[in-house]
C-alpha cells in the first residue's frame, strides 16, 4: 500500500497544520514589511463585505462543492484545524500584554510583528478568515439541504457565525470616547478617542450642571523620613481622621483631638485652622503624639496639602513623621443635560458604575480633575457606542437555541426519525 503524499486528495489534518503554520508565518512576515495595524472598515463597507463573503460562500459551496479544496474547507479537518488557530491566536492575547493602536512603537519587534496589537494585525486577520471560511462552510453544509433532525446544529453554526463577523468585522464602527465638561459650561457635542486625538460629534450635546464628589475622611499614617516608606499600624488597619480616634504606630500613640472635614489655615505659619468651605478648603486634624509612657511629645495641625495649600505633616522624632493623606473618593457623580435633536433635553445624573443611555451611546461617569478633588472643575464622561451589539445578542440567542434543540427538542426529533425509518422497514 502507497503512503499517501502531502496535499494528494482527500486532505486531512497533516494538509490542515500546515496550512496554519503558513498562515501564521505569512501574517508575521507581512507586519514586519508593513510594520502597522490593519483598520477595520466600518458602516457600510464592513456590512458589504459580510454580505458579499456570505453569498460566496453559498455560491462556492453549491456550484464547486466537487472542488477538493471546497470538500476540505467544509470538513471535520479543516474546522479543527482553523479552530485550533484561531484559540492559539486567543490565547496569545492572554499572554502577551496588548497596547492601544493608536500608540506608536514603531521600535518595538513584538508591535511590528502585530503580536501586541493582535486584533488588528495580518496574523490575526488569516487566522480569523480561515476560521470564518471553515465556519461558513459548516453552515452552509447543514443548511443545504434542510433537516428537522440538523436544526439544531445549523442554528448553533448560524449564531457562532453571527458572532465571530459581528464581534470582530464590526470592530470598525466601535466608538470608545469621552466628554470633557465644565462645570456650566456651554452644551457639547465633541468627544475625544481614548486611543487616539481623533474628534467625533455626537448627535446630541451634553452639559455639566454639578459635579459632586462625596469622599471619605482622610487616613494618617507614620513615615519613614529617610526612605518616605508608609510604616503599617500596629494593628495593621487603616487610620482613619475622626474626633477622638487613637491608634498605636511602633513606640508612639497617636490621638485626634479636633478634625475639620472642610477648613483653611487661619494664619500663613498653618498654627491653626478655621472650618470654611470655600474654594480650596481641606481636611486638617489637631493631633497628639504619645510615647510609650504615655508621655505627651508633641501636638499640632496637619493636613494633607491640595491645589491651594501647603502638606503640613507633624514629627515623632528626627526620623518619623504622621502625614495625613489626601482624602479617597466614595462616590461622585454629574447632574447632566443632554440636547437631543428637535428641540427636545434630558436631564439625568451619571454616577460610576450607572451608566446612562442616549440615542444609542453609553454614557458612563468615568473621572474628574483629581489634583483638586471635590473642587475639580470638570467631569469626565465616557461616550461608547457599539452598534452591532444587538447583532451578537442574536447570534447567542441563535446558539443557545440550537443548543436547547439539540439537549431536547433534537433528541425527540432523532427518535421519530428513527420510529418512521423503523416503520418503512
Amino acid at each position: 500500500m502507497t503512503k499517501k503524499k502531502l496535499f494528494q486528495h482527500p486532505w486531512k489534518y497533516k494538509e490542515g497544520i500546515l496550512i496554519s503554520i503558513s498562515l501564521v508565518i505569512i501574517g508575521l512576515v507581512l507586519g514586519l514589511l508593513t510594520k502597522k495595524p490593519i483598520s477595520s472598515p466600518a458602516f457600510p463597507t464592513n456590512l458589504s463585505l459580510i454580505v458579499t463573503y456570505t453569498l460566496l460562500l453559498f455560491a462556492v459551496y453549491k456550484f464547486e462543492y466537487k472542488r477538493h479544496i471546497v470538500q476540505w474547507l467544509s470538513g471535520i479537518p479543516a474546522a479543527i484545524s482553523s479552530t485550533v488557530l484561531f484559540a492559539f491566536l486567543a490565547a496569545l492575547l492572554g499572554f502577551i500584554p496588548q497596547v492601544s493602536t493608536g500608540m506608536l512603537m514603531n521600535d518595538s519587534l513584538l508591535y511590528n510583528l502585530g503580536l501586541t496589537h493582535l486584533t488588528t494585525s495580518w496574523l490575526f486577520a488569516f487566522g480569523y478568515i480561515f476560521f470564518v471560511t471553515t465556519l461558513g462552510f459548516a453552515t452552509v453544509k447543514n443548511f443545504m439541504p434542510i433537516k428537522k433532525k440538523r436544526i439544531g446544529v445549523l442554528l448553533s453554526h448560524i449564531g457562532l457565525y453571527i458572532i465571530i463577523l459581528a464581534g470582530i468585522a464590526g470592530d470598525g464602527d466601535i466608538k470608545r470616547t469621552y466628554f470633557i465638561l465644565p462645570n456650566n459650561g456651554e452644551p457639547t457635542d465633541i468627544v475625544k478617542d481614548f486611543n487616539s486625538e481623533t474628534r467625533y460629534n455626537t448627535p446630541f450635546k451634553l452639559k455639566l450642571n454639578k459635579f459632586d464628589i462625596k469622599e471619605y475622611n482622610p487616613k494618617i499614617v507614620l513615615v519613614d523620613a529617610k526612605t518616605g516608606n508608609i510604616i503599617k499600624q500596629n494593628n495593621s488597619r487603616n487610620f482613619s481622621a475622626k474626633n477622638n480616634a487613637v491608634a498605636d504606630f511602633k513606640e508612639w500613640k497617636l490621638k485626634v483631638v479636633d478634625f475639620l472635614y472642610s477648613s483653611a489655615p487661619a494664619d500663613s505659619f498653618y498654627a491653626s485652622f478655621n472650618e470654611t468651605d470655600t474654594l480650596g478648603s481641606l481636611p486638617s486634624a489637631f493631633v497628639e503624639i504619645y510615647d510609650k509612657n504615655n508621655k505627651l511629645i508633641n501636638k499640632d495641625w496637619i493636613t494633607c496639602g491640595n491645589f491651594v495649600w501647603f502638606r503640613k505633616n507633624i514629627y515623632a522624632n528626627k526620623n518619623y513623621y504622621f502625614a495625613m493623606l489626601s482624602p479617597e473618593p466614595k462616590e461622585y457623580s454629574s447632574d447632566v443635560t443632554a440636547y437631543l435633536p428637535e428641540g427636545k433635553k434630558e436631564s439625568f445624573t451619571l454616577k460610576v458604575n450607572s451608566p446612562k443611555t442616549i440615542m444609542g451611546w453609553k454614557l458612563y461617569q468615568t473621572g474628574y480633575d483629581d489634583t483638586k478633588g471635590r473642587w475639580s472643575n470638570y467631569s469626565v464622561i465616557e461616550a461608547g457606542r457599539d452598534p452591532w451589539l444587538p447583532v451578537v445578542f442574536t447570534g447567542i440567542f441563535l446558539l443557545i437555541g440550537g443548543a436547547f434543540y439539540l439537549f431536547w427538542l433534537g433528541g425527540k426529533s432523532l427518535e421519530e426519525e428513527e420510529e418512521k425509518e423503523s416503520e418503512l422497514n
